[in-house]
């Protein structure tokens, strides 16, 4: 007896050495009032939720209940006996660090324990998969219904069954092939990207990172030929010679700017292949087009998941370096247009204006405002006013942060509508283009007007020293910003940049409004089927869970990316 009592007697001084009963109460509970208030309302309420939870699933419950004592024994366990481990030690600061942070993580539980039992239970136990029972009167009502999705559609009218609607639109059946090729190819891209890089590969293997690096510089051509198509006119020649001679000119001139530059190195071997590379591809290209291997797919019957993946991937790649070259403007210090050339322009042209324009608007005026529109004149005077006073004769910075602002303050949509409609004026009469791409060129000008600031605070962050050491190097203006300004601008800028690319990827939903048949667009044809009425809430909820899936899976990745770079430190 005297033995237990000496044992018990050294537990108890061997807990208080470790712990203090009302140092522990005063941190957690009596601090203060309302800590003291905050406490019993949570522990009443956690109380009431997992008496309800006990006695609607009570075997559930209880082994959750279970599994939270069991980390709480664990973290006070290490607490008082000084064992401590990793998984405790990371169990007391995260989940039962405090009561109210005990009772928090107990009543998290409880309800991610019922709402994971409630979804199982709507989707999967009382879910129906049978494409008979997708019609209202057959329809089960605890659960959800999944048959639709591989039913065909009995309307002749309608192509296929709502899986083809949401993954391919309107588009014809006998291109879905291609449509699948070229999804396989960016999986595999992907797949095989990720591998070198978890291997070690890309970083030992020079050959692989090269190969795959053009494999993805190629892969937007692949995908052109795969989803739109090579045109073919049998009415025009093979070989166009005057596209052939200007096209390699092109290439060549682009050669010797960036050897000027010093982007590449001046040898022998590199001047030939930039004068055959363009040739050969035009070449190739044309007889590609003769095979008529793959004939153009109309653009317009693109939709579905396509589509959104389009548009997306189109506006997240085009926009960043079309918002690249507006910073780079903005913010460019090249001389100005001096005052005694712009001035004589500015009242040339005014003057011009007046003579050629202003007689014939006023005498055609029916109205106030349009006596006023044919002084427009005056406006080439405020424009060289403001060139001068606020930019210093610099046409680039100007016509950047005009560009800029402008974009900025235009809605969405209305760039979106302005695209279909006045997209056709900037082409040769005639030219039909898709809405799908005029779409891709609307939004891309909006985006890329967001992405510019954010690329010129990312530049704006390098300290100035930077740009002098630079500057000391001998470096050019190019060779300045890839090799010392642009990398450092780009590790700050990745949350930004990330959440732009999200913000873009939810926002191509909209292009439903102007008349695209996306995946939210072609949702509205599924629901609207008398075959498939009052399917929206597992049509929605699956759309929701692969915008969710797709935006979190770019985070992660962002996150993950921001802690290899060791951003921030």
């Amino acid at each position: 007896m005297t033995a237990i009592t000496q044992s018990l007697s050294q537990f108890k001084g061997s807990i208080g050495q470790h712990f203090r009963w009302d140092y522990f109460l005063q941190d957690n509970v009596t601090s203060s009032i309302w800590l003291t208030i905050w406490v019993a309302l949570l522990t009443m309420v956690t109380a009431v939720y997992t008496i309800g939870q006990v006695a609607s699933s009570p075997v559930p419950t209880l082994i959750i209940i279970a599994i939270w004592v069991a980390i709480l024994g664990l973290a006070i366990a290490g607490g008082l006996f000084q064992k401590h481990t990793k998984v405790g030690d990371w169990l007391g600061s995260n989940l039962v660090g405090s009561i109210s942070n005990a009772l928090l993580t107990l009543l998290l539980m409880l309800w991610l324990a019922s709402a994971f039992r409630s979804v199982l239970s709507y989707a999967v136990i009382n879910a129906t998969f049978d494409p008979a029972l997708t019609a209202p009167e057959v329809r089960t009502k605890d659960g959800a219904t999944w048959g639709w999705l591989a039913a065909t559609n009995s309307n002749p009218e309608v192509i296929g069954g709502a899986r083809d609607l949401l993954l391919y639109g309107r588009l014809d059946r006998m291109f879905v092939p291609r449509v699948k090729a070229a999804g396989l190819i960016i999986l595999a891209l992907a797949l095989l990207t990720v591998a070198a890089n978890k291997t070690g590969v890309w970083q030992s293997k020079k050959p692989v990172s090269q190969g795959l690096t053009y494999a993805w510089l190629l892969s937007p051509l692949i995908l052109f030929i795969l989803l739109n198509g090579v045109t073919y006119n049998p009415d025009k020649p093979l070989i166009n010679f005057s596209t052939l001679i200007m096209g390699t000119i092109g290439v060549l001139l682009l050669y010797g700017f960036s050897w000027w530059q010093k982007i590449v190195k001046y040898s022998l071997a590199n001047v030939i292949v930039a004068a055959v590379a363009f040739p050969i591809f035009y070449v190739a290209w044309r007889f590609l087009a003769q095979s008529q291997l793959f004939p153009v797919i109309n653009v317009d019957t693109w939709g579905g998941l396509m589509l959104t993946l389009i548009i997306a991937a189109s506006v997240i790649l085009l926009s960043f370096p079309v918002g690249l070259i507006l910073a780079m403007g903005r913010r460019s210090e090249v001389r100005g247009i001096p005052d005694w050339i712009t001035w004589p322009l500015v009242i040339i042209f005014t003057v011009w204006g007046f003579k050629t324009s202003t007689p014939g608007l006023l005498a055609d005026a029916r109205n106030t405002i349009e006596t006023l529109i044919a002084f427009w004149p005056i406006l080439i005077v405020a424009i060289g006013y403001v060139i001068q006073q606020g930019f210093k004769g610099n046409i680039v910075a100007a016509f950047s942060t005009f560009f800029i602002e402008t974009i900025r303050g235009v809605p969405l949509i209305t760039l979106l509508f302005m695209a279909i409609i006045m997209a056709p004026f900037f082409f040769k009469s005639g030219t039909v283009i898709p809405n799908p791409y005029a779409v891709i060129i609307g939004y891309t000008v909006f985006s890329a007007a967001y992405m510019a600031e954010l690329i010129r605070g990312g530049l704006q962050a390098i300290p100035q020293g930077q740009y002098e050491a630079a500057d000391a190097l001998g470096l050019n203006t190019l060779q300045k910003m890839r090799f010392v300004i642009f990398p450092q601008a780009l590790r700050i800028l990745i949350p930004a940049l990330v959440g732009s690319f999200i913000g873009n990827f939810k926002s191509s939903s909209l292009v439903s409004i102007v008349g695209l048949f996306d995946l939210v667009g072609i949702a509205g044809s599924v629901v609207g089927n008398a075959q498939w009425l009052g399917l929206k809430r597992e049509l929605y909820y699956g759309m929701a869970l692969f915008y969710f899936l797709v935006s979190f899976t770019m985070s992660s990745y962002s996150r993950r990316l921001e802690a290899k770079l060791s951003t921030g430190q």
